[in-house]
């Protein structure tokens, strides 16, 4: 240890420190080179494993998608006017009808009433009722009767608003008699029997109902 401090030679003490110093700087220099390659390979092992991959097809990268709006328009449809159903004409396929006879049994001879009534089949619709529109017959097998397609003037032309919860009816009278072309006067009463009586309006038939002429 002595001699470490006290350097022994036939040299002056300073070129010993000298010599000492100059080896020990080379040993501060090859560790601090020492250090600084170990570091500067784990940069580098870093810097590459936070390096982004290299695309390996070559394909440029795929864009992100548009944010910005589109610049088509939707025309926008023009409204339609509608009709409330009240306003709406009934044709025959719009109701249902029916022809009930105001007594099932009469005598020979005497006036009867038909009640014709008509119902929504959906909405609610106005009939134009006249003997264009509206048919009511009497048949006894296949013998026509009577008509209001020949004694047209019995049907009163009248408008009816068909609608559910309303009543919508009209009264036909029958007088009992045949009837034929011109519906002339004087046509022979009906005889005992059964008969039938039906409705039609608009092409639409209604259902027949049976009564006795007695």
């Amino acid at each position: 240890m002595s001699s470490l401090l006290r350097p022994v030679g036939h040299l002056p003490a300073s070129v010993y420190w000298f010599r000492r110093g100059l080896v020990l700087a080379v040993v501060v220099v090859l560790v601090f080179l020492v250090s600084r390659l170990f570091s500067g390979g784990g940069d580098a092992q870093n810097t590459a494993a936070t390096d982004p991959q290299p695309n390996p097809s070559g394909a440029p990268p795929a864009s992100a998608p548009s944010t910005s709006p589109s610049t088509t328009r939707t025309p926008t449809p023009k409204p339609t006017k509608t009709t409330p159903p009240a306003d709406l004409a009934c044709k025959g396929s719009d109701v249902r009808i029916d022809a009930l006879p105001g007594n099932r049994k009469i005598v020979s001879g005497s006036m009867l009433n038909f009640v014709v009534q008509l119902s929504p089949v959906d909405d609610e619709c106005k009939a134009t009722i006249d003997n264009d529109k509206l048919t009511v017959t009497v048949t006894s097998g296949k013998d026509l009767i009577w008509s209001t397609s020949q004694c047209g003037k019995v049907i009163q032309t009248a408008t009816l608003v068909v609608a559910k919860g309303k009543q919508a009816a009209v009264t036909v009278p029958w007088n009992g008699h045949r009837s034929g072309p011109g519906c002339l006067p004087a046509q022979p009463v009906a005889k005992p029997g059964t008969y039938v009586v039906k409705a039609e309006y608009d092409g639409h038939l209604s259902s027949a109902q049976a009564f006795q002429v007695v």
